[in-house]
Parts: C-alpha cells; structure tokens; sequence
C-alpha cells in the first residue's frame, strides 16, 4: 500500500462522523466500512473487542490478511492492498449481490458454477483453502454473472500451522462439497455424473446429511415444500 493511499484512509478512519456513515455492518469481532473515493471503493475491516478479544481479533485479521496476500494473482478473489497500522485490513470493494439472493435468477448456472469451481481450484493452488463456501452471502455475483468469493477468515493455508497443514486436505474437500450443494441446492440426488467427481462426502458431512433427512421425514417438511412447489406452479 503506498503512502498516498495511507494517509487518505487514515484521515478518512480519524474522522468520527464520515467513518460511522460509512459503516456496512458491526459486531463482535469488528466493524466493516466502506472507503469511496471518487468511485474508487475499499472495504476495511477493523478489528474489535476488549484487551484479551481484541488482540485476538486483531490476531485473525492480520492471519486473514495473509490468507489475500497469498491470493493476490487469483481472479475472483478482492485484492488487497494491504493491512494498516495492525487494525485495518483494506479490501477491494466488490459491486454486486450475494449468491443467496441471486442463485434463482443466474441466467447460465453452468458457466456460473463452472467459474466459481475454477476460482475454488485456484484458491487450493496458491496454497489456501476457504472453508465456508456454503454460505453463500461469501460468494458474490457481479453484474456480469460472474462469481467472486470473499470473506476468507476461516480460511486454512497449506503451508500454515501445524493446524491448517492438518486441515487443509480436509477443508479442501469441504471447499468443494459445498460447491456441490450450492449448485444443486443441496438436492445431493441430482449431482450430474460430470460432477460427480467433485463431491466426496466426509463422515461429519454425512452423518449431518442422514440427520438433515431424518428431521426433514418427521416434521414432514419436504412434503410441504412439495405443496409449496404444486401451489406457485398452478398444479
């Protein structure tokens, strides 16, 4: 980050009243703004909480901040320009709107989830592995119907702790399980035989999954959903 670039987000984060204006979301672990500089757009995450969860969340970020250094040559990840004064990590800013909201009305699901598992791929390449892929708030859709991924900060690095080196494989595997249940919108039944290599259930992943089936049996919610389907389609 060059110091022109400092110094503005410094005056812009000392000035109370322009910085809580520009506040996106608060909470436990921190606050999100939204830095606008004549269309040039930051997300800047700061750290927050006490003396003993403070330094934690302050510990998360920078590991977060690594995490996007790490991918800074992977399209479809926000680049970052850097981690300021060991608070602020600054993002790009990324136009559009979650998956969670535009998942029904992508105009072509293939070429959509096929970028999204090359970015996932890529992601694994440069050594990081995501780990929350099934939210889909994390996946965001531009206005070209091209997905990016954001919010990294239960990522695991290959090349991490003793922790992330143990998890990875397994955090990979959850990585594109979750892009099999996003796609087919947990329909596990439904996954194509093209994408079926993609999709290698852990046993945490398919106990939950008899467990989901279980609970869904006996309060008969897929026959209301069913219902729900036959009534919004006239039949």
């Amino acid at each position: 980050m060059d110091d022109s670039l400092q110094a503005k987000l410094r005056r812009f984060l000392a000035d109370d009243q322009q910085r809580n204006a520009a506040q996106l979301s608060s909470g436990y672990q921190g606050s999100v703004y939204l830095y606008d500089d004549n269309g040039y757009k930051l997300v800047i995450k700061q750290a927050g909480g006490g003396m003993l969860t403070g330094w934690l969340h302050r510990l998360m970020l920078r590991r977060e901040a690594r995490v996007y250094a790490m991918l800074a040559d992977v399209e479809g990840v926000p680049h970052s320009p850097g981690f300021l004064d060991g608070t602020y990590l600054v993002l790009e800013f990324v136009e559009g709107r979650s998956l969670k909201a535009e998942r029904r009305d992508l105009q072509n699901r293939e070429a959509f989830y096929a970028a999204l598992r090359t970015i996932i791929a890529a992601c694994h390449s440069a050594g990081v592995a995501h780990g929350d892929l099934k939210r889909k708030d994390n996946v965001i859709v531009d206005s070209y119907e091209q997905p990016h991924v954001i919010d990294f900060g239960t990522a695991v690095m290959r090349d991490g702790s003793l922790f992330d080196r143990l998890m990875y494989p397994l955090v990979v595997r959850f990585d594109f399980n979750a892009w099999i249940k996003v796609k087919y919108d947990n329909d596990i039944d439904a996954i194509s035989a093209e994408d079926l290599q993609w999709y290698q259930p852990t046993v945490i992943e398919s106990v939950f999954r008899l467990l989901r089936r279980f609970w869904r049996t006996v309060t008969f919610r897929q026959a209301r959903k069913r219902h729900r389907h036959r009534k919004a389609s006239g039949n």
